[in-house]
C-alpha cells in the first residue's frame, strides 16, 4: 500500500539519499496491517465511547505507566516533527506502539476490558487516549490507514471530519509521573521474564501459571505492583499473584 511504501521513506533523513528497501516496505505493511488489528480490537469497547473531561478514579499502575509515556511521546515526536527529523517521529511512535501499547499494555488490560467490571473505565480511557494519539501523531506518515481508523473511531467524539482536519495532539503534562514510568518498566520485567520461563519450558505463552512469586521489590515498588495485580495476573495468565 501506499503507507507501506511511506513507511520507507519516513526512515530517511531530510536530504539524504537512501536506497530503496523492499524489506523495509514489508514491514511497513506489517505495521499498517497490526494498526489496523489493534483498533478492531478497541472498536468494541471504544464505539461511541465520549472520554470523560478528567481521567476516571482508579487508574491502575499500568494506566498510569502508559499515559506516562503516552505524554513523553508526544513531546518528542511534536519536537521532532518540528526540526524535519521524520526517522525519529517513526522510530519513537514504533516503539510505543510495538512494545508499549499493543505487546504489553493491552495485554494488561484484558482482563479489565472483557470483564467491564472493576477497572473498567479507567482501561478504556487509557485505551482511548493512547490509540487516538497513536494515530494522530502517525497521519503524517501512514495517512490512509489513520483517516480510515480516525473516521470509524474517534471522528464524533473528536470533533473533526478528518484526523488531516482534527487538532494534533499536545502532551499532557498531569501524566508525566516518573514514578509511573518507573513502575511500568518493572511490569515489562515482569511480563519479559514470565514469558522467557514459558519459553524456555516449552509453554505456550498463553498457558496458565498456578502462582506467580515476586520477591525483594522495595516498599514503593511492592505498594505499585500490588496495586496492578489484575494486570499482571492478565498478562503472565497466572491465577495468583504471590508476595
Amino acid at each position: 500500500s501506499a503507507d507501506a511504501v511511506r513507511y520507507w521513506a519516513a526512515g530517511a533523513g531530510l536530504g539524504k539519499d537512501t536506497v530503496i528497501s523492499e524489506e523495509r516496505i514489508t514491514t511497513g505493511g506489517r505495521w499498517v496491517t497490526k494498526l489496523w488489528n489493534v483498533a478492531r480490537f478497541a472498536e468494541r469497547f471504544l464505539s461511541d465511547y465520549t472520554p470523560p473531561d478528567a481521567p476516571p478514579d482508579g487508574l491502575t499502575t499500568a494506566d498510569r505507566w502508559l499515559l506516562a509515556r503516552l505524554a513523553r511521546l508526544t513531546a518528542a515526536a511534536t519536537a521532532a516533527f518540528e526540526a524535519y527529523d521524520y526517522a525519529t517521529v517513526r522510530s519513537e511512535i514504533e516503539t510505543f506502539f510495538w512494545r508499549d501499547l499493543a505487546d504489553n499494555y493491552i495485554e494488561m488490560a484484558k482482563q479489565r476490558l472483557y470483564a467491564g467490571e472493576a477497572g473498567y473505565e479507567a482501561a478504556r480511557y487509557t485505551l482511548h487516549q493512547a490509540l487516538l494519539i497513536t494515530v494522530k501523531l502517525l497521519a503524517p506518515l501512514l495517512p490512509y490507514v489513520t483517516e480510515a481508523i480516525y473516521g470509524g473511531l474517534f471522528a464524533a467524539a473528536d470533533g473533526a471530519p478528518s484526523v488531516h482536519r482534527a487538532a494534533g495532539p499536545t502532551a499532557a503534562a498531569r501524566f508525566d509521573d516518573a514514578a509511573a514510568l518507573a513502575a511500568g518498566g518493572a511490569l515489562l520485567d515482569i511480563a519479559t521474564a514470565v514469558r522467557r520461563y514459558k519459553s524456555e519450558h516449552g509453554l505456550s505463552l498463553g498457558a496458565e501459571l498456578a502462582a506467580l512469586r515476586l520477591a525483594g521489590a522495595p516498599p514503593e515498588l511492592a505498594a505499585a505492583l500490588r496495586e496492578a495485580t489484575a494486570d499482571l495476573l492478565s498478562i503472565t495468565r497466572a491465577r495468583a499473584l504471590l508476595f
